[in-house]
């Protein structure tokens, strides 16, 4: 059923979503990768989701929160959906989560996807996406982190995915490859930028700000 969902959700969603042109900074080399994307609020998820030229050979990290219909309000009520100072927001608190824990669990688990722990399950997420990248997959991974309505943090992102790049190294014998994605709304792009991988030869821990910096620039920089 889900799978079935989501063909059918695919172009009617496209239908209301800006039409983003893809540009590739250099050619895909068609190796099991990372993209990790700016989130522009439901814009970012929805353009990799469905309109993404790599979408259906790529799996989306999806917060574990939002995929159940019971821990959805809670989600909601802390990711910042609506002005917290607004004098509209005790009603939005009583009626949007409620009504969006309906609406958005089954969307959800349609899309091809890794549910994402924060709690003792966490080593079933990175599990799960190593699976995916040895079977030929991709992830998508959005590593924003929002700070309110509307904003986020531009100077740090959440680094605990980046985990993965040495997991995955010592299992496949190559590093895994991190490609930015910046999506701009206002140019009507979806611009993919050139790759870049972390040194085999260092520990992780010595690499994450420089490759925080990189992820930031490439998701962020409009140029």
């Amino acid at each position: 059923m889900g799978k079935i969902f989501y063909r059918i959700a695919v172009p009617l969603v496209r239908l209301f979503i800006p039409k983003l042109e893809t540009e590739w900074e250099v050619p895909y080399d068609g190796e099991p990768c990372v993209f990790v994307a700016n989130h522009e609020r439901a814009t970012g998820p929805l353009e990799m989701a469905t309109c993404f030229p790599l979408r259906k050979e790529s799996h989306i990290w999806i917060y574990a929160a939002p995929l159940s219909r019971e821990t959805t309000p809670a989600y909601v009520r802390q990711d910042h959906w609506w002005d917290e100072n607004g004098k509209l927001a005790p009603l939005w608190n009583r009626i949007i989560p409620p009504l969006v824990s309906l609406i958005l669990p089954p969307i959800l688990r349609s899309v091809p996807h890794v549910p994402v722990y924060h709690d003792g399950r966490a080593a079933t997420t990175m599990k799960e996406s190593l699976r995916l990248l040895q079977a030929g997959k991709n992830l998508v991974i959005f590593p924003e982190i929002p700070t309110g309505f509307g904003e986020h943090d531009t100077e740090k992102i959440n680094e605990g995915w980046l985990m993965i790049l040495p997991m995955y190294e010592k299992r496949a014998g190559r590093p895994l490859k991190i490609w930015p994605v910046r999506l701009d709304l206002a140019q009507r792009k979806m611009r993919v930028r050139a790759p870049f991988v972390m040194d085999p030869e260092l520990p992780l821990k010595d690499q994450v700000p420089e490759l925080s910096r990189r992820v930031l620039h490439g998701i962020f920089d409009p140029c």
